[in-house]
């Protein structure tokens, strides 16, 4: 076996270990919330739409004033020596979570300072992560409103991580397969265009 087969191999094996962390991230994340809410949460979908809705905005900032977004560029994924010309085990450390310079941009988003539309999706973060807060507090009591404040905070967090680390999974994945994603691309156009004739 060549050194290439070899270093194709765990090339593959990287990737597929990388997508199956998101997978259990998400399952653990779901169990989690389970786990922690109410057990009449599922009567009240504003509680559950409210932490997804904190997750995503929360995660959509925190992936914004990423210090690296430019990096996002496909002539940086695709280029030669670009910052996702990396293995498994450096791809986790710089990536899987968000760097503390992302979280000190949003603080100062919040006193007013930075891009515009930082500091909008700061306020939208905050404001989202209240509303679900006050929506705990508002239809439970007891240990019950403590469980879905708990359980609220969780999912928000998970879907936050998730957002940024699928994102940078995605960009790491693309550079990794190189020019094979334009073939895989060009094969999935191919199959799209003959499934629309047959359909007419």
């Amino acid at each position: 076996m060549s050194e290439t087969t070899i270093a194709f191999a765990l090339e593959s094996a990287g990737m597929l270990l990388a997508l199956a962390m998101a997978l259990g991230a998400t399952r653990l994340g779901a169990a989690q919330f389970n786990l922690l809410a109410p057990g009449d949460a599922e009567a009240v979908p504003v509680f559950h739409m409210s932490a997804v809705l904190a997750g995503l905005l929360c995660g959509i900032a925190l992936l914004i004033v990423a210090p690296h977004l430019d990096a996002f560029a496909p002539r940086e994924i695709f280029a030669e020596n670009s910052a996702w010309s990396v293995d498994l085990r450096e791809f986790l450390a710089r990536y899987a979570l968000p760097q503390d310079t992302a979280f000190g941009t949003l603080a100062d988003a919040l006193r007013g300072r930075g891009d515009w539309l930082v500091i909008a999706l700061a306020w939208a973060s905050v404001g989202a992560v209240v509303f679900g807060c006050l929506a705990a507090l508002r239809f439970w009591r007891g240990w019950n409103r403590l469980r879905a404040l708990l359980a609220f905070l969780s999912l928000t967090a998970w879907i936050a991580l998730l957002i940024g680390y699928v994102a940078h999974l995605s960009a790491w994945v693309a550079a990794q397969l190189s020019f094979w994603i334009f073939l895989l691309l060009l094969i999935a156009l191919q199959r799209w265009r003959h499934r629309s004739r047959v359909a007419h």
